[in-house]
């Protein structure tokens, strides 16, 4: 059963969207879900604690969620992605230990998926839908240095967008010719460039990992601009290895 809902959990984790928090802040207290205002047992979290808040019992993850006496809250939006999964935020958020992500992350999924919870009140169902699409959410932003760093800058202020201009001139014409390479390469072109566009990637995302530890957002957030546009690249080569 856990081996289905986990499977069920990581392709989730793959599609899910949740708009990202924006705030900092944390706050002591826990207030009553207005959804079900007769509960009060059940509210939403936006301090985590190591112990249960209802029966005292050491939690087996960051989440409020309690096998020993059912207890289930929702998470608030002030409460960090990293917090959510039990990661260090500081001294450098960007930097992520992939195996203890992905260890957390199954952790996180077995106390708060919804098959979990499937003989409980439609009240705590609906609860660990919404831990559950949280820890999701985490992970998928986590996961990805790509998604990492623009979760980081969002919580610090600063949106990426679509439509965000690239203004490295040199870079602009370098991705001009892969693209026009990608389509008239052989094989072995194909993978040299690959190659060498993992290269770029691995510059781009050391250089995040160091403004980021001097929490220079507006050069994190140019970086993070380059990071968006190698990775269209990496996915375009990727497309066409796969069609050759």
């Amino acid at each position: 059963m856990f081996r289905l809902f986990l499977v069920r959990a990581v392709a989730a984790a793959q599609a899910t969207h949740r708009p990202l928090a924006l705030s900092n802040g944390y706050y002591a207290r826990a207030f009553t879900d207005k959804a079900d205002s007769s509960s009060s047992r059940h509210s939403v979290i936006t301090s985590l604690t190591r112990t249960c808040p209802s029966c005292g019992t050491i939690l087996p993850t960051a989440l409020p969620a309690c096998p020993n006496c059912n207890y289930i809250a929702r998470i608030h939006d002030s409460i960090s992605y990293h917090d959510i999964l039990g990661l260090p935020y500081e001294p450098n958020p960007f930097v992520v230990d992939a195996a203890l992500l992905k260890r957390r992350f199954i952790e996180a999924q077995r106390v708060s998926h919804p098959d979990a919870w499937a003989t409980k009140s439609d009240f705590q169902r609906d609860i660990a839908l919404h831990v559950s699409n949280t820890v999701n959410a985490a992970y998928k932003a986590l996961s990805s240095p790509l998604h990492r760093i623009e979760y980081i800058l969002q919580r610090n202020g600063l949106m990426t967008e679509e439509a965000d201009p690239l203004e490295d001139i040199e870079l602009i014409s370098e991705i001009m010719e892969v693209r026009e390479e990608i389509e008239a390469g052989d094989i072995e072109r194909i993978r040299t460039l690959e190659e060498d566009n993992d290269n770029k990637i691995s510059e781009v995302v050391s250089a995040v990992t160091k403004f980021v530890a001097q929490k220079n957002w507006q050069e994190t957030k140019v970086a993070a601009v380059r990071l968006k546009y190698l990775n269209g690249i990496a996915d375009a080569l990727k497309q066409r290895l796969d069609n050759m």
